[in-house]
């Protein structure tokens, strides 16, 4: 009887993948930063991804890669906050949360300022620093969009360490994850922060083999296989998105039978993996569009694939027969929908749904 392993795909938040594939060039980039960040070129870096694009899982593993080069880094992520919360409070907890991922102690006198915040700041990361006692300091600071309302906290942050003390006393490295819509929130109030935070890393989907071989590597060794069918289904569903990867994969490996993943165990594992992304995610995102943008975005969901705004007037007025539809307005409801972040636009000035999940859980869940 063969012996099945633990389930290996973790989609679960904060989990790491077991395998972290399609990153190998990001991982490399960061090997030479490090080098040179430790010579004394001075810059922090920005890595920018959409929600599930896996910033979290590469933070983390540059934590790892940090420690393993023998220099200190700590990781922070840091939580959704209401315009009623103070900079001071953003700050404040930030170095607490850097303070605490050290494991070292170090009197805050951002608290207890009521004037200066940068000047307290400036003299925090110094103490900090000369406390973790060691040539560099990795600071990964994860969800930075969820402070996008206080831009103001991330303005005095690029302050503090544009400062003369911190570039000369100190060798930070601070590496920030966040969305691009919430990056874009930040330079429309703070341009300077983007000139500050120059150096960048995107995170994209990954491609077909990356997608395929994250599969594979995963499995190996746990006495599952997928069939080649089931991973290019897979494939269709996913296109490359990591955290739909992990999701789908996990629950194809627990439907599993006599060792095999085959297309007996899909449509549930589907339907599961919809359900999950819906309380997640999905069910969030199709509220933000209003009615009539609904419509569309049905459209969309059924031909999953590039429309052009005559295309979908074609299909409102002689496939769904919309009677009283607001066919003039198409072109409104489209520019709010793409705003909104639910559909993409191509330089062909043609739309398509976000996400080929997306679009099943519309299909099937709405």
């Amino acid at each position: 009887m063969n012996i099945i392993a633990t389930n290996p795909f973790t989609p679960q938040s904060g989990l790491e993948p077991k395998i972290l594939g399609g990153r190998e060039k990001l991982v490399e980039e960061f090997i030479q930063l490090l080098e040179r960040r430790k010579q004394g070129e001075h810059f922090h870096q920005l890595l920018l991804g959409e929600w599930g694009m896996g910033k979290t899982s590469l933070l983390k593993f540059y934590k790892k890669l940090t420690q393993n080069k023998g220099f200190k880094a700590v990781y922070v992520s840091l939580p959704k906050i209401s315009p009623r919360e103070s900079v001071k409070g953003v700050l404040v907890a930030l170095i607490e949360e850097i303070i605490f991922g050290l494991g070292i102690h170090v009197d805050s006198g951002i608290e207890k300022t009521s004037k200066n915040i940068s000047l307290s700041l400036i003299k925090t990361l110094e103490e900090i620093f000369k406390n973790a006692d060691n040539e560099l300091l990795v600071v990964c600071i994860d969800d930075v969009q969820n402070i996008s309302a206080l831009p103001q906290a991330l303005d005095i942050l690029r302050l503090a360490l544009s400062n003369d003390i911190i570039i000369s006393n100190t060798n930070y490295l601070f590496l920030l994850a966040s969305t691009p819509s919430g990056w874009r929130s930040f330079l429309q109030k703070y341009d300077p922060i983007g000139r500050f935070f120059r150096k960048k890393q995107i995170l994209e989907k990954l491609d077909y083999d990356s997608f395929k071989n994250t599969i594979e590597k995963t499995i190996k060794n746990t006495g599952i296989m997928f069939d080649e069918e089931v991973i290019v289904n897979c494939w269709e569903y996913c296109q490359g998105h990591p955290y739909e990867l992990q999701l789908l994969a996990n629950q194809l490996y627990d439907n599993q039978s006599k060792g095999i993943v085959d297309m007996g165990c899909w449509e549930v594992s589907l339907l599961n993996t919809l359900k999950d992304l819906g309380i997640e995610y999905f069910s969030t995102l199709y509220n933000r569009a209003s009615d009539r943008e609904k419509v569309l975005l049905d459209i969309f969901a059924q031909k999953k694939s590039y429309l052009s705004l005559s295309e979908l007037k074609e299909s409102i007025i002689f496939e769904r027969k919309e009677k009283g539809y607001p066919v003039s307005n198409i072109k409104n409801f489209i520019y709010r929908l793409v705003d909104k972040g639910l559909i993409l636009r191509n330089e062909d000035k043609q739309y398509r749904i976000l996400d080929n999940m997306f679009a099943e859980y519309i299909l099937r869940f709405q």
